[in-house]
């Protein structure tokens, strides 16, 4: 199977009902209660907030009935906020037939490579091929998303790997 490096939209950050687990600037922070507060209308129905990943419940229940089931994932309750006025004024013209809806944390908890959700360093975001095509059909036409092919982990030159011959 194919994996992805996918970095989806950031449409806020973090608010303040954040809870922190250890230092807020660890890189990555730890928090075991997510308030993501948008500053702008989504376009896509998964984005991102630094470390942290959100997600419509429309998604959320499409990947859980994906067959062979969703690896590497948890969904949790999120708290969100935003300026609904705001929205309709500025950057609700993005999806100006949808509103805010119901919204779900998810959780990364799979190893790059081999679950269908996984991070690597710098908490950067990997997904299995069935999983992009899913992503695909929740967001906007016009919505421009960083995604390539993953290879998996970059290794040092000249660094001999386990289980494989030195070379001289």
């Amino acid at each position: 199977m194919k994996y992805y490096r996918f970095e989806p939209h950031c449409s806020g950050d973090y608010g303040q009902n954040t809870v922190y687990v250890g230092e807020k600037t660890a890189h990555p922070c730890v928090v075991s209660h997510l308030h993501y507060e948008f500053c702008r209308w989504p376009k896509d129905d998964f984005i991102c907030c630094l470390f942290h990943f959100i997600g419509r419940d429309r998604l959320r229940q499409t990947l859980e009935a994906l067959r062979p089931p969703v690896t590497g994932i948890e969904f949790a309750e999120v708290e969100v906020s935003g300026d609904d006025q705001e929205f309709k004024h500025v950057w609700r013209k993005e999806r100006p037939d949808s509103d805010l809806g119901k919204w779900y944390w998810f959780k990364i908890t799979g190893k790059a490579g081999i679950d269908d959700f996984g991070v690597v360093p710098a908490a950067k975001l990997v997904v299995s091929e069935r999983v992009l095509q899913v992503l695909d059909r929740f967001t906007t036409p016009e919505s421009v998303r960083e995604f390539w092919e993953w290879q998996g982990e970059i290794k040092p030159p000249g660094v001999p790997q386990k289980d494989s011959p030195a070379t001289s």
